[in-house]
């Protein structure tokens, strides 16, 4: 489990997601709220990784909670920011079944695609 420079060993009772929410809920407390990236990024990881530890995460949430820790990972301004995502990227990458796991049944797709809705501002900007 990628931390800050630190390691923390723990034993086969202890469940990987209750340590990623756990660090989830730290990095979002001791952000500075310096930057934007850190400040609301922090905020908004935590909430993701609630909402998959209490169930009620989909396979569109894991996207995008990918898209998310690399946007705090590459935009923060401090060391904090630049690795508070770390936990949740490197299990990800590690342990993707203890996520899946955790995901509804059903799949969640929304009816709205903001992209598509937006396309034709785009082009004429």
């Amino acid at each position: 489990l990628a931390t800050g420079g630190s390691f923390i060993i723990f034993n086969h009772t202890r469940s990987i997601l209750d340590v990623v929410h756990n660090f989830s809920h730290f990095f979002a407390h001791e952000s500075c709220g310096f930057c934007t990236p850190c400040r609301v990024g922090t905020s908004l990881l935590k909430k993701q990784v609630d909402k998959i530890v209490e169930g009620h995460g989909s396979a569109g949430d894991i996207v995008a909670l990918e898209e998310l820790c690399q946007v705090i990972k590459n935009y923060s301004h401090c060391g904090l920011g630049q690795t508070a995502a770390n936990p949740v990227l490197s299990t990800l990458e590690r342990y993707p079944e203890i996520y899946q796991a955790m995901l509804k049944k059903i799949s969640y797709e929304p009816g709205f695609d903001l992209d598509k809705s937006l396309e034709t501002a785009r082009r004429m900007a």
